[in-house]
């Protein structure tokens, strides 16, 4: 167990299981939180030990997005939100969307504001029967940030989009799963153990089938059909020279289970 004070961290059986941990405050995320949780995703990365991490809250939410009720100094300073954003949420948005293993995100109750955008960087998400996104901007006069409008663009086109940030609105753990944001719905007492069954399947996969592939769809978001098939032929070329293939096909023709090292 890492010594986090806001953040449990446990790795078990190539799991990383991340949990914030401010049940009293629904997960906000205070500055100690979002800093200690962009440790933990760094350090699930970077351990090799590890070959899937799962992202989910404590208590009764998974999180209810910043912490309003947090006075930093120099928070009346005019750049200061865009400071701390710049600072703070991104890096953590992007050490989920950067890192070369698969993240699990496992919603039991709200995941609003910044915390629906922490839900959704993650590869996959499974939502327990009760839970919810909330864009609860609009009720407060701001916009969603953390990466939510080209998140929710990319999955839901622009029309949609727009009217659930303009209309505030919740979309339930069913309405998710209809939309494709969700991968599966469970009920909220099977929710955990769902979401490690998910992770240690991925730890069965091939890591490079994983670590690359989570590449090429963050840039084919960007790229035209041509560059994408590109990249592609580049990385098959590495994927085909690498040990675990030969350990793959070696195990295909013997017909028997491949055990993968990530090389």
């Amino acid at each position: 167990m890492e010594a986090f004070e806001t953040v449990q961290y446990q790795v078990d059986d190539q799991v990383a299981t991340i949990t914030l941990d401010r049940p009293q405050a629904r997960n906000s995320l205070n500055q100690q939180l979002r800093l200690e949780l962009r440790q933990a995703v760094e350090k699930a990365s970077a351990d090799d030990d590890v070959r899937a991490a799962v992202i989910t809250g404590a208590g009764s939410g998974f999180c209810a997005g910043a912490d309003l009720t947090e006075r930093l100094p120099g928070a009346e300073e005019n750049g200061f939100v865009t400071r701390i954003l710049h600072e703070e949420y991104h890096p953590l948005i992007l050490a989920i969307r950067n890192a070369p293993k698969p993240f699990i995100s496992a919603i039991n109750g709200a995941a609003a504001g910044v915390g629906a955008s922490l839900a959704m960087a993650c590869d996959l998400m499974l939502m327990a029967e009760d839970a919810f996104l909330y864009s609860a901007f609009g009720q407060i006069s701001l916009i969603p940030d953390g990466g939510f409008h080209k998140m929710l663009l990319d999955q839901l086109g622009s029309k949609r989009a727009y009217e659930m940030i303009a209309l505030s609105q919740k979309l339930d753990s069913n309405r998710c799963l209809e939309l494709g944001l969700a991968n599966r719905v469970v009920p909220a007492e099977l929710l955990q153990e769902e979401a490690r069954s998910i992770a240690l399947s991925l730890c069965a996969a091939a890591p490079l089938t994983l670590q690359y592939s989570k590449q090429v769809l963050r840039d084919a978001r960007t790229f035209d059909l041509e560059s994408v098939m590109t990249l592609e032929a580049e990385i098959q070329n590495q994927m085909f020279r690498s040990q675990d293939f030969r350990e793959g096909a070696t195990a295909f023709f013997e017909k028997r289970k491949p055990v993968f090292e990530g090389c």
